[in-house]
């Protein structure tokens, strides 16, 4: 009788808690559920920092708060600076910051919000809550979507304030009368636009949109007459003042972004064309004739478009094409042309940037066998898991119940391709063994001088990847790098000046300045001790009189 009655109390309060869950606390449950069992797996695995990328990120966070020289001149002038700003509080404690699991945090709860306004991007356009809840199914369980969560990049910072900018822009879309979802869209924006470069062009594309939205387009116009009746003077109001306002908000982070190169650098296009920028970068790879893209339209859209399959799987890849096709001829639908638009802007941005070479990305399925590397930045792709999910779901909410069957069928086939190891996780795999990786070959000069510090400040060129702090139990305010100003400058002169230890890699800026410098070298044998011997790295200790 007593087990009975407790299982009576089970029961009723399993009613109880199934009759609070909503479809959208479900989709918030689930993704949360799902985000940390991730986080956990990669923790596990160490794959948080599996990207050199990764620990620039979490070390830039780090010193701004806890340095040699902290304050708000280590943000930079290449990387946005947003996501680094909400690392801040979290990286704090040395535990999140060496793990990783700082930047777990923020890209988890961008990863959860993505969840459910894409459930809500949905309901909106096709007012059915199966779709909705299919477009979010579509997200959290992508694989390379879950992995990318669990680590401090940026993408997942970008792609919450992508959805959220377009959610309340679409919104706006359907009903223009009501300003607060512009005013919110635009405030997203503006957080897209300090997140990355991508943000830049969907807060123009949006301000672009908003501009055809008002004009004429019922007919062609004949004559100048025909034309001024057609933009009528409310019209053009509307025009112009809904799209200074959107721009005003949307667009003030570009502004902040140039003047804070300015301020700080000396040029407000510093993020372009210093030897930190992409470009710079992608210079090295054209000499080699290994930027495929460059001033090639054809293959810049083939190598996104292989890219985006990649990382969007190819059963559903196909769906969502379909699907976006559906909505393309579906005459009913208002605006079908805006919102597929606003959906596509990150392929549109992607392949213009592969164009004119600021960026570069390698595939295995079509780079060239003869290229040095043949994997990286594969993980631009995760910026199409948005416009699939949502493209998808609308082709699961047009067809019969057969097609939902058939749709839903095929969204298990492509989790088990995962599952059975026929699609890698591609973002996963450039994380571990591709270009972007900071763990496929750690040097072991890492593992020495993390067994064999002992104190004082150590000076190394951080941005050529000599050693990984976060792997080592080196304070981050006992190293000198080229932030540090003025210890880094006076250091290439004199290296005695502050530095207990100096770790120099082949070809990065110590070496250059300090060992291949005759004018230096002498007092660096002067002052120091050779303590560790590579192929490629020296460690240099300073001699206790």
């Amino acid at each position: 009788m007593f087990s009975i009655t407790i299982s009576q109390k089970n029961i009723m309060r399993w009613q109880r808690f199934t009759g609070k869950l909503t479809t959208e606390k479900f989709v918030v449950f689930l993704a949360a559920v799902l985000a940390a069992a991730a986080t956990f797996y990669s923790l596990r695995h160490g794959y948080i920092t599996a990207y050199g990328d990764a620990e620039s990120h979490l070390n830039i966070a780090k010193r701004v708060i806890d340095s040699l020289t902290p304050g708000f001149a280590q943000l930079g002038g290449i990387w946005l600076p947003l996501p680094h700003l909400l690392l801040m509080p979290f990286v704090y404690v040395d535990f999140l910051w060496r793990t990783g699991l700082a930047g777990s945090i923020i890209s988890g709860a961008a990863f959860v919000v993505s969840a459910i306004f894409l459930f809500k991007l949905t309901l909106l356009i096709t007012k059915n809550r199966a779709a909705a809840f299919f477009a979010s199914l579509v997200f959290t369980i992508n694989p390379n979507i879950l992995y990318m969560q669990t680590t401090p990049m940026t993408e997942l910072t970008l792609i919450v304030f992508f959805i959220l900018s377009s959610y309340y822009f679409i919104v706006f879309l359907q009903d223009d009368k009501n300003i607060l979802p512009l005013v919110l869209s635009a405030a997203f924006g503006f957080c897209a636009a300090l997140s990355r470069y991508d943000g830049w062009f969907l807060v123009l594309a949006e301000a672009g949109i908003l501009s055809l939205l008002y004009l004429p387009w019922q007919s062609i116009p004949k004559s100048v007459t025909e034309i001024k009746n057609k933009f009528n003077k409310e019209r053009w109001a509307k025009l112009e003042g809904r799209v200074i306002m959107f721009s005003t908000l949307a667009m003030f982070g570009i502004f902040i972004w140039l003047a804070w190169g300015m301020l700080i650098l000396g040029d407000p296009l510093y993020f372009t064309h210093s030897q930190f920028s992409a470009k710079s970068q992608q210079h090295s790879w054209l000499i080699r004739g290994e930027l495929p893209g460059y001033k090639n339209f054809w293959l810049s859209f083939v190598y996104y478009f292989v890219t985006s399959m990649s990382n969007v799987g190819v059963i559903v890849f196909a769906l969502a094409i379909a699907g976006a096709i559906y909505l393309l001829f579906n005459k009913q639908g208002r605006h079908r042309y805006f919102v597929l638009l606003v959906l596509l802007v990150p392929f549109i941005f992607n392949v213009l940037t592969l164009y004119v070479g600021q960026s570069v990305i390698f595939i295995p399925h079509i780079t060239p066998i003869t290229f040095e590397w043949r994997l990286f930045n594969a993980r631009y792709g995760i910026m199409m898991v948005p416009f699939a999910a949502v493209a998808a779901a609308y082709l699961f909410y047009k067809t019969r119940i057969a097609g939902k069957i058939l749709i839903s069928g095929l969204l298990v086939a492509q989790v088990c391709t995962y599952l059975v190891g026929y699609s890698p996780v591609i973002t996963l795999e450039d994380g571990r063994v591709g270009l972007s990786s900071a763990t496929a070959k750690i040097p072991d000069a890492q593992y020495w001088i993390d067994k064999n510090y002992d104190g004082g400040l150590v000076l190394v060129d951080d941005y050529a990847r000599t050693m990984s702090i976060i792997r080592t139990h080196i304070p981050m305010k006992r190293i000198i790098y080229v932030g540090n100003k003025p210890y880094w400058d006076d250091s290439l002169k004199e290296p005695e000046k502050y530095a207990t230890w100096i770790i120099m890699q082949k070809n990065d800026d110590v070496w250059n300045n300090i060992y291949e410098n005759p004018e230096v070298q002498g007092r660096l044998f002067k002052y120091f001790q050779k303590v560790y011997t590579s192929p490629d790295v020296l460690i240099f200790k300073r001699i206790i009189n």
